[in-house]
């Protein structure tokens, strides 16, 4: 079972109109969700750029195939480099999420992380060690569907130090107030981040504190949407290539009829055209068992363009509105782009039309789905 993990994040600054010290990225790719929360030193412009890139350089080490724990070293042995010199300096949080919820947290001076489910909430502390100047913290634990890991920055558990509190909320505090909200039936992410934050900011006199940041990644079970188009370059990878995609988890959309007839065949089913409500799209097939059948290259170019719209907007009765609704409801799209060539897609009258072949428009669909936040991942074959 795939799970995502759906973040809500709210930030302020220490002053308002004033930039953020603190910042956050995510990035997703097969095996997990990865999140980093930066706080750089001091607020304000510095703060900002200080802690905007560390997460670029945490995100760019991991995207490039660095292991997390290899890039919290690299980034970590910087920062102990740069302690103290004037340079940007940032401490952070790198959390994986596994997509079977087991997660690893790193921290570099920063507050420890809170598990939460619809009964408890507790703050992890696994193991501490020191690493040349810092100290860190690493935090092991299985987030689950319904359960959910809550991220700080120092300008939530430092509130209040000195007058509502010693040695200000910490996050034990935190985990009190988080307690009282609990038991629930379903935990909502935007509110848990939105009350954490704005008890945290209520506790540190107007103008006056820190940068305030609260991350919270809640866990569900993600929505899986599998698109195939595209015959395969060599007819003899026809069988397995359909069965592999018949077999996957998840919602089934075929694009091509020349795709369906091949699934259709290998699968021995009956595929019949659809009558279709719509004067601009090609008409749609049935074959048992798949969500959604369709024509390609017109298809596609049409759902592209949808992608950015609100579904409620959608033409009604179209195979391009029923498309591009799946793929925008789907957490993670699996990809099977078959590499055989389509001649009739190298028409003039197609090109008269604007209209992109299939791997062209297919790459502009996998990159708006990324920008969208959509884990995608694509075999070629």
């Amino acid at each position: 079972m795939y799970i995502h993990s759906d973040i809500f994040a709210v930030q302020t600054p220490k002053k308002p109109g004033q930039p953020c010290g603190d910042a956050w990225g995510i990035f997703r790719d097969e095996q997990a969700t990865t999140i980093v929360l930066s706080d750089g030193l001091g607020s304000g412009v510095k703060a900002h750029i200080a802690a905007t890139m560390c997460v670029s350089r945490i995100i760019g080490l991991i995207s490039s195939g660095m292991t997390v724990r290899e890039a919290f070293a690299a980034v970590s042995s910087t920062m102990d480099r740069v302690w103290g010199t004037g340079e940007p300096f940032a401490v952070f949080t790198i959390a994986r999420i596994l997509n079977n919820g087991q997660t690893t947290v790193l921290s570099y001076e920063m507050p420890p992380p809170i598990l939460i489910n619809k009964s408890y909430a507790q703050v992890l502390r696994d193991r501490v060690y020191t690493q040349e100047k810092a100290i860190v913290h690493e935090s092991n634990c299985i987030i689950d569907k319904g359960e959910g890991l809550l991220l700080l920055s120092d300008g939530i558990t430092q509130a209040g130090i000195g007058k509502y509190f010693p040695n200000g909320w910490e996050a034990e505090g935190v985990r009190k107030f988080l307690q009282t909200k609990l038991p629930v039936e379903r935990l909502d992410g935007k509110t848990i981040a939105k009350e954490v934050h704005d008890q945290g900011r209520g506790y540190w006199p107007e103008g006056t504190g820190d940068d305030c940041s609260v991350l919270f990644a809640l866990n569900r079970r993600g929505v899986i949407v599998n698109l195939m188009s595209g015959p395969p370059l060599h007819k003899s990878e026809d069988a397995g290539w359909v069965k592999s995609f018949a077999e996957s988890e998840g919602i089934h959309i075929i694009s091509g009829g020349s795709t369906a007839m091949i699934a259709a065949r290998n699968l021995n089913k009956k595929l019949e055209v659809m009558n279709t409500e719509s004067t601009i799209t090609p008409p749609s097939y049935h074959l048992d068992d798949f969500e959604l059948v369709t024509e390609g290259m017109i298809t596609l170019n049409q759902v592209y363009h949808l992608l950015d719209e609100n579904p409620e907007n959608y033409p009604e009765g179209s195979p391009a509105s029923e498309m591009a609704y799946f793929l925008k409801m789907a957490d993670k799209v699996n990809i099977w782009l078959g590499k055989a060539e389509n001649l009739n897609e190298g028409s003039i009258e197609f090109r008269q039309q604007g209209l992109l072949n299939r791997h062209k428009i297919i790459g502009k669909i996998i990159e708006r789905l990324r920008i969208q936040g959509k884990l995608v991942v694509v075999e070629e074959k």
